[in-house]
């Protein structure tokens, strides 16, 4: 069983709102949180790259549209004092004005912070066409596991084909609370265009304490999932096999 809460995440209008001088547009995703108790203490996904944008346009070379989708967490839905976690995936007619050598037919990845000075990110890696790509972040436990966490930290790591293509660390500002996805269009000078639909596959969500009633904080947002979020053993993890994103023209609907 879902259900929502009576507002979605405001976490993206505050981003929206940094960047009031451009054009700053979300679409489809879902959100699940809080626990009863506790944290977020890892999340790990995956995606195979779709299709890039069709149509979008450019009027201003200098002022270039891009498009990113993503999964981020984050200790709040309403508080841009607050950290949001977020390996990016992203595209552009222009791939060299990202920083990204791929071409206008791929994706480019990168681990990637959004934080209260503004985004901290890891430099662009090219997406081959149909690739799968996997997410992995963690924050401080209660017993640490030392591969991937310490000194109080978030750390992302993101994997193409088994090798680590891209990985990152920041301070855990506060305890995390939110799983968050969306699609986000900069348009630049231009347009967005359309985004081919997507999907989220293998979402595992761990928690520090069980949680029975955390699945139902499943919040979808012009999506929709192939099962619903479960648990084995009793609230602490979370599995759904993919939440399914529709193709997105950005709209007001979106």
């Amino acid at each position: 069983m879902r259900y929502a809460y009576t507002t979605a995440p405001l976490v993206l209008a505050l981003r929206a709102a940094a960047y009031s001088a451009d054009s700053w547009t979300f679409g489809y995703g879902f959100y699940m949180g809080p626990p009863t108790s506790g944290q977020i203490t890892k999340a790990t996904y995956s995606i195979v790259a779709p299709s890039v944008p069709q149509g979008a346009t450019v009027k201003d070379r200098s002022d270039e549209v891009w498009e990113s989708v993503w999964i981020g967490v984050s200790a709040t839905q309403s508080d841009s004092t607050n950290s949001l976690y977020q390996p990016l995936f992203n595209w552009s007619p222009d791939q060299a004005s990202q920083g990204c050598s791929a071409s206008a037919d791929e994706w480019c990845v990168a681990a990637s912070t959004y934080t209260p000075t503004g985004q901290i990110g890891q430099a662009y890696v090219p997406v081959p066409k149909h690739s799968q790509v996997d997410f992995e972040s963690m924050s401080p436990t209660p017993s640490p596991t030392p591969i991937y966490v310490e000194n109080n930290k978030v750390y992302q790591v993101v994997t193409m084909d088994g090798t680590v293509i891209s990985r990152q660390n920041d301070a855990l500002n506060n305890p995390l609370q939110y799983l968050y996805s969306s699609d986000e269009c900069y348009t630049g000078s231009g347009t967005c265009g359309t985004l081919q639909g997507y999907s989220w596959n293998n979402i595992t969500i761990t928690l520090s304490e069980a949680d029975k009633s955390f699945g139902n904080t499943l919040y979808m947002i012009g999506s929709t999932s192939s099962d619903e979020f479960s648990t084995s053993d009793g609230g602490k993890i979370w599995h759904a096999d993919a939440v399914v994103i529709p193709t997105d023209g950005f709209t007001a609907n979106s």
